[in-house]
């Protein structure tokens, strides 16, 4: 285990962009969308809800830090993917962004995608100090799209 210092600033600063831009988003965008929209939007959801259900709740973690009694889940989405909660996100919101394209919408979708990436590599960075089977893990696994990235 290591000793190295946490930076709860930090944890809790990307948690609360990530959920800023995200209000934003839904805010900006309109709720009217096409059917394949829905579609995409309900994988979306489905794989956020398949990544809980195999989390379970109250064992898992909305700020970055990992608890102190984490396991390693290989199980269910955690098999392909490192990081289904954050794919979630980013597949609800790309079909809208595509269907009712703006500069604006553009340009949060991008910053809400390169926060959740600066709060997956931290994540991860912690998870590696806390877990030592994690290294082998993220190896044999794909960080948001399965054998893509």
């Amino acid at each position: 285990m290591s000793t190295k210092i946490r930076h709860p600033f930090v944890s809790f600063s990307l948690v609360f962009l990530q959920f800023a831009l995200i209000t934003v988003l839904l805010l900006v965008l309109p709720l009217q969308s096409s059917n394949p929209t829905y579609i995409i939007q309900a994988s979306g959801i489905l794989l956020g809800l398949w990544a809980v259900k195999t989390m379970h709740l109250g064992h898992f973690n909305i700020i970055p830090d990992p608890m102190p009694d984490i396991e390693l889940v290989t199980t269910g989405p955690y098999r392909w993917i490192r990081h289904p909660m954050y794919a979630s996100i980013l597949l609800f919101f790309l079909p809208m962004i595509v269907e009712h394209f703006s500069a604006l919408s553009a340009a949060l979708y991008l910053i809400l995608a390169a926060t959740l990436l600066i709060k997956l590599s931290y994540e991860e960075h912690l998870l590696t100090e806390k877990l030592p089977d994690y290294p082998l893990y993220q190896s044999r696994t794909s960080r948001l799209l399965p054998k893509i990235y």
